[in-house]
């Protein structure tokens, strides 16, 4: 048996006949082990002393990002057009999920289906990036905006080009014209 398992195992007993010989787990495990940082769980837990440097930056490119796509004119089909450039461009510097969406639309628009596909598979693994990620604030990213998928392009094309289908649904075919 090796020091850790046995360590692990002296640890996890409950009832110790020995209690007196050993000083208490915690304090071992921080003794041998270093003391872990507690992991937030909501926003706004940091203190300025706490606040970790990876994740100031982080949200630093974040805001620059937002405050880009704020003064872009994004409310028009040739505001969004315009903006494909700037809009990869931004997303370079910061993966925002405003960015992303923007992006899918402005495609949309274009009739570029198999970008807007691609740039919505692309939002799909950030959204699930975010969920995964240690920060709270990074996480809450991608609370309450539409999640975009490859699919939803698809139907998107379908009605722009007149093809709209119901769910589950098999088309009729079309008469054949002479």
């Amino acid at each position: 048996m090796g020091l850790r398992q046995w360590l692990r195992k002296r640890l996890m007993e409950e009832d110790r006949d020995d209690e007196r010989d050993l000083p208490p787990p915690k304090t071992l495990m921080h003794a041998i082990m270093g003391r872990e940082e507690p992991t937030p769980h909501a926003l706004g837990e940091y203190t300025a002393q706490t606040y970790p440097g990876e994740l100031a930056d982080i949200l630093r490119r974040r805001q620059e990002v937002t405050d880009a796509l704020m003064r872009m004119e994004l409310t028009s089909r040739e505001g969004r057009r315009e903006a494909v450039p700037r809009l990869q461009e931004l997303l370079r510097k910061y993966p925002h999920p405003l960015a992303y969406e923007t992006l899918v639309m402005a495609y949309v628009d274009q009739g570029r289906w198999d970008e807007a596909r691609g740039v919505a598979f692309a939002a799909r693994e950030r959204r699930e990036e975010c969920r995964r990620s240690p920060y709270p604030e990074i996480r809450a990213e991608t609370d309450r905006l539409k999640e975009w998928s490859p699919e939803d392009v698809d139907v998107l094309r379908d009605e722009r080009e007149g093809r709209v289908t119901t769910p589950g649904v098999v088309p009729a075919a079309r008469p054949a014209t002479a």
